[in-house]
């Protein structure tokens, strides 16, 4: 650039961030037990992957097995599809469910030769196990997960992605997922402004389709044929924090993501109005006329959106995604995503050093805010499922348990079964994924190297 003659030089510092993956294994696959031991410190170090985030796909008629502590059977997908032509990884709900009963028919005739048969309450209480000593795996909800799936004429959602919020759907060799996610930063926005707010995140993503590539055809694809998008919030307990209110309060936090949610639909439906539906929008849930799953008739106090919906489509296929925004929040003075901080006053590893926290407005608010460190987590799985039935992907939800003695009530200590209690209360709650299992123990969190944001 010049200016009056003299010239000045832009220099840019760019950074390139770490790179991450997560893999996911199905809970029926025969290599689970090894798969659970990936990022153990106990067994044969050549078979370790300390640098990947495993996850683990679960089905409603696993967790069922797990409430009754009945047997579960894992088999070799390859040698199902190859006996009895059944593609086990594609199907979910009453379809798997069938398919696996003739499955463990088969093996009980010994027809397939490649089984194992566990303990589905056993294998459970395995995966919390790993998840307490190295935070890891996630665990993903597939049913819940696919049954608020608008694309279900395309094809499954089989997993989550490295923060468990962002997913939709993956047809090898033609689709894949591709994340584009803003947050609202709740801590700042009052309450006349959501709508502004809302509608402007949904058109910024909307237009970063357009004006970015992605790095493979099949993400294109998907970005071309179903627009997906996330817009997610952060700040959360700051909010509550400001107005006295708390994460037991779940009608004010229903009552909060029901306009968030209402607010973001119908920024996609203006710019359907505008622009047009996103092309794979026939024979999908919104071409049958369902809003998250709902019809008109269902959720009659829409009925603006509903309106215009009907007459224009909706612009991307998902909508809303609950990042964790682990950096973000430092960026903007909040607190992270939508759980309670950890502490009012924290130092959190973050990169290459430790940086030290305290919540945004103590000096104020500091009484109101609640400790995740000392809060029940039933309370915070309460919070979440009250958020998820409003937004249409996922939550970043970890967990944290306090294993220090009277700290949730006097001469109570958390045990196994309280985390078992707390995960099985997740999914019947219907949430998506559970993302880290973080424990406390002498003040101090446990070792669990996490992606950040880099997800």
């Amino acid at each position: 650039m010049r200016e009056r003659g003299r010239e000045w030089r832009l220099y840019l510092n760019i950074k390139r961030r770490a790179g991450a993956v997560t893999v996911a294994a199905d809970i029926w696959h025969l290599d689970i037990p090894e798969f659970l031991e990936m990022r153990s410190e106990a067994g044969d170090q050549r078979r370790k992957a300390y640098d990947v985030f495993p996850q683990v796909v679960v089905t409603d008629g696993f967790m069922r097995r797990v409430e009754q502590g009945a047997a579960w059977t894992l088999v070799d997908p390859y040698e199902v599809k190859q006996v009895l032509g059944i593609d086990l990884p594609n199907l979910w709900g009453t379809e798997f469910d069938e398919a696996y009963e003739q499955i463990e028919e088969a093996v009980g005739l010994g027809e397939l030769t490649l089984a194992q048969t566990v303990n589905a309450r056993n294998l459970f209480v395995d995966i919390l196990e790993t998840q307490v000593e190295t935070g890891l795996p996630y665990i993903a909800f597939k049913d819940a997960i696919n049954r608020a799936n608008p694309n279900k004429h395309i094809g499954i959602i089989p997993s989550v992605n490295l923060c468990c919020e962002s997913f939709s759907v993956v047809v090898p060799g033609k689709l894949a997922h591709s994340c584009n996610l803003a947050s609202v930063n709740l801590a700042q926005v009052e309450d006349d402004e959501l709508p502004e707010m809302c509608h402007l995140a949904v058109r910024l993503l909307d237009n970063t389709i357009d004006v970015t590539t992605a790095p493979i055809e099949e993400a294109r694809n998907h970005n071309r044929n179903l627009r997906t998008i996330g817009v997610g919030v952060l700040g959360l307990a700051d909010y509550l924090a400001k107005r006295g209110l708390r994460y037991q309060d779940k009608r004010k936090i229903r009552e909060l993501f029901k306009e968030f949610s209402y607010q973001c639909l119908m920024g996609s439906v203006l710019l359907a109005k505008e622009r047009g539906s996103y092309p794979a929008i026939n024979s999908s849930e919104y071409g049958m006329g369902n809003i998250l799953g709902k019809s008109r008739s269902q959720r009659s106090e829409w009925k603006a959106l509903y309106d215009l919906f009907d007459f224009y489509g909706i612009r991307n296929s998902h909508v809303m995604a609950i990042a964790p925004n682990t950096s973000s929040s430092l960026i903007q003075g909040c607190t992270a995503s939508v759980l309670p901080p950890y502490a009012k006053f924290n130092a959190e590893s973050l990169g290459k050093g430790d940086v030290m926290k305290a919540v945004p407005f103590l000096r104020e608010y500091g009484d109101n805010y609640q400790e995740n460190q000392r809060l029940e987590q039933r309370i915070v799985v309460d919070a979440i499922a009250e958020m998820q039935k409003w937004v249409d992907t996922g939550i970043s939800m970890e967990l944290v348990f306090n294993l220090n003695p009277d700290v949730y009530a006097p001469n109570k200590t958390v045990d196994a079964s309280d985390i078992y209690d707390t995960a099985l209360r997740a999914w019947r709650r219907g949430l998506k994924a559970i993302y880290y299992i973080r424990t406390v123990k002498e003040d101090r969190l446990s070792e669990v190297d996490g992606c950040g944001d880099s997800c």
